[in-house]
């Protein structure tokens, strides 16, 4: 465990035995994982954007807590300043999730995107941003099918219920909106989500449904994870362009 600046003791015991439960009640763990906690938003993003810079990763996403295999083994970061008032259910949950990102996606295979041909010209977004949050709806539709397998419902309603209050902050007039809240909503493929048009801004309220379907195909397709994020990004730009 890395701890850089000052974090609450309690904040860091409460962290650490959860991602001990998480990985009990899953019961698989990978064979190492680092858990890395900031004190600060800020710190977290120099931290790793020096990292990125010097492995010449190009997208970097910014979340509570966040999952890598830059390092060819299973990292999970936490932002304490993010984290530290969220309840009790929302951080659990966000913890499992990333949890199971380890087991799933814990090797760097997982984050070297190998793609066709995809054009995107037409839909106003740059290729490396699209391919990285594809990669993450991908990823999380896998994990979140994970979770529902073994039984943890709990685990990604409490999810759910953390994303829900950004839902009306995402617009879907352009291809990142739309791969932003594929995300957000990607565990309704698996639990009732009770999703309302009032949940939602009114750019993405027409559209939400067909992105479910999409979501669903690419659940249930049967192949590589390359594959996977390459038909999402195809399915979804016919998506924005013919709606």
């Amino acid at each position: 465990m890395n701890v850089i600046g000052s974090v609450n003791r309690v904040f860091i015991d409460k962290a650490v035995s959860t991602l001990v439960e998480a990985y009990s009640v899953l019961g698989k763990n990978p064979e190492i994982v680092e858990l890395h906690i900031y004190e600060s938003s800020d710190i977290k993003r120099r931290a790793l954007l020096g990292e990125a810079v010097e492995l010449g990763i190009s997208v970097l996403g910014d979340y509570p807590v966040s999952h890598d295999a830059w390092m060819s083994w299973p990292r999970i970061h936490v932002d304490y300043e993010k984290c530290r008032d969220l309840v009790e259910g929302h951080f659990r949950a966000l913890l499992y999730h990333e949890a199971v990102h380890s087991i799933l996606h814990g090797s760097l295979a997982s984050y070297i995107v190998n793609i066709g041909d995809v054009s995107l010209r037409s839909v106003g977004v740059d290729l490396l941003e699209a391919v990285y949050l594809a990669s993450v709806v991908v990823k999380d539709v896998e994990v979140h099918e994970y979770l529902a397998e073994k039984g943890l419902l709990d685990v990604l309603r409490e999810y759910y219920e953390y994303t829900r209050s950004t839902l009306r902050e995402i617009y879907c007039d352009n291809l990142r909106g739309l791969l932003e809240l594929a995300k957000l909503i990607s565990p309704c493929l698996f639990i009732d989500c009770e999703l309302f048009t009032r949940d939602l801004h009114n750019t993405c309220q027409d559209i939400y449904l067909k992105l479910l379907e999409v979501l669903r195909e690419i659940k249930t397709i049967q192949v590589d994870l390359n594959s996977k994020i390459q038909k999402l990004l195809e399915k979804i730009a016919i998506l924005f362009t013919t709606s």
